[in-house]
């Protein structure tokens, strides 16, 4: 299995309902397991979340950040990853986000950094059809 996380550290309100990264990851591969949690999702989300990633061969995020947004209880899914980052293929940080950067830092080529959708996407039909 491979799993998908749809990540939002911004506000509710510049979320929306729609994870159109989300439904395409799903859409490539019936490997494809797609998840989302956002900085204020309870902690017993969290940890559903982290069994999920210890059930995944390979996991890509994609983390929707905003500067001031506080990690909140994704800390912990990242810590999880960060752990057992034999598991990640890759981390894409769309925004700006200081605190995820350096905390990701250390994945090297596996961490990006892009808010391009197009480039996004690329990465995400190479995950799903790997």
């Amino acid at each position: 299995m491979k799993l998908f996380l749809h990540l939002e550290l911004r506000p509710w309100q510049d979320s929306g309902y729609e994870k159109p990264l989300l439904s395409y990851a799903s859409s490539l591969s019936s490997e494809v397991i797609g998840a989302e949690i956002d900085n204020r999702s309870e902690g017993s989300i969290v940890d559903v979340v982290i069994k999920l990633c210890a059930q995944a061969n390979k996991i890509f995020v994609v983390i929707h950040a905003q500067p001031d947004e506080s990690i909140g209880s994704m800390l912990k899914l990242l810590n999880h990853l960060l752990r057992n980052e034999h598991q990640v293929h890759t981390i894409v940080l769309t925004g700006n986000h200081e605190q995820i950067e350096k905390l990701l830092r250390m994945l090297e080529l596996r961490f990006k950094k892009e808010n391009e959708l197009i480039k996004i996407e690329a990465w995400i039909k190479e995950f799903a059809l790997a």
